[in-house]
């Protein structure tokens, strides 16, 4: 299938297909015209890319998860690496949630000192 048909049945745009392919993560073969040629694997591959760029991970990120796929796994996430990719990702949401827990705090209490501040003329 040509690219534009890839697009359309992974749901993806065009150049989002062409991103993937530029970070590695699609290779399609060449037709004799010099057009792209992909297949139904292809297919599912960016749907998978797609659904874990929704997670929040990066392109690079999904490396595990493709090479899974291209392995002939049914799923993507049932290699080790894949796996290792998941908790990474969990540790790096958790190290946010503490940061954003921390940052919330100190400015509740900015918040706090702010509103109960009185001058002396309001005294």
């Amino acid at each position: 299938m040509l690219i534009k048909d890839l697009a359309e049945r992974a749901g993806v745009s065009v150049k989002a297909v062409r991103y993937y392919e530029s970070r590695g993560l699609l290779a399609p073969a060449r037709a004799a015209n010099g057009y792209r040629e992909y297949d139904d694997a292809d297919v599912l591959v960016v749907r998978e890319i797609r659904a874990l760029l929704s997670l929040g991970l990066t392109a690079d990120e999904t490396v595990p998860f493709v090479e899974c796929l291209r392995a002939g796994n049914d799923r993507a996430d049932v290699c080790p690496a894949s796996l290792d990719a998941y908790r990474l990702r969990i540790a790096e949401i958790d190290e946010r949630i503490t940061e954003l827990s921390r940052l919330r705090g100190e400015l509740s209490g900015l918040l706090a000192d702010a509103e109960s501040y009185r001058t002396e003329e309001d005294a």
